[in-house]
């Protein structure tokens, strides 16, 4: 497979390759989100399954899983953004759109997901979808509090309010 799936423009056994196979491990909640992608579009439920804990395991049928993933056809993974909580840094978000086919209609799954880092390993605990297919599990994430006036998550050293909360408003 000569380009990563996770659409970084790099070859796969050099981005989420490295983790999928074994070789290292995320060090950041964006990575392991790439590298979880890139295993949903080759049916690797195998992976999908060890980069989870928490919330995210209730009610995880590998099997459903992997026939689903399988029959669809992934077209593409957009990063809408990738932050670390302001009061807990083994906790990290990332929002996303995955793009695809299935039963001849595009698709497109949207999420906000978050990752906990465990003896300095990075998991996928929970999601919630906002398009696309519904999750089973409707729990809201508790999504950190941001000041107006505080940084930016993006990390651009602007003011939330005159950064990305233009957006929110």
């Amino acid at each position: 497979m000569p380009q990563c799936p996770c659409g970084s423009s790099k070859k796969y056994l050099d981005c989420c390759g490295l983790f999928i196979e074994g070789q290292k491990h995320a060090d950041t909640p964006e990575k392991l989100m790439r590298s979880r992608y890139s295993a949903f579009t080759m049916a690797n439920t195998d992976y999908i399954k060890k980069t989870m804990c928490g919330k995210s395991m209730e009610g995880f049928d590998e099997s459903e899983v992997e026939a689903w993933a399988k029959q669809v056809n992934w077209v593409g993974l957009q990063v809408v953004k990738s932050y670390m909580d302001e009061t807990d840094e083994n906790i990290g978000y990332v929002e996303f759109i995955a793009s695809f086919h299935e039963k001849g209609k595009k698709q497109a799954m949207h999420e906000l997901s978050k990752f906990q880092r465990i003896d300095g390993q990075w998991f996928y605990t929970e999601g919630v979808y906002t398009e696309g297919k519904p999750p089973k599990d409707k729990t809201k994430i508790q999504k950190p509090k941001i000041s107006l006036n505080g940084p930016c998550p993006c990390g651009s050293q602007r003011k939330y309010k005159n950064c990305h909360g233009k957006e929110a408003k």
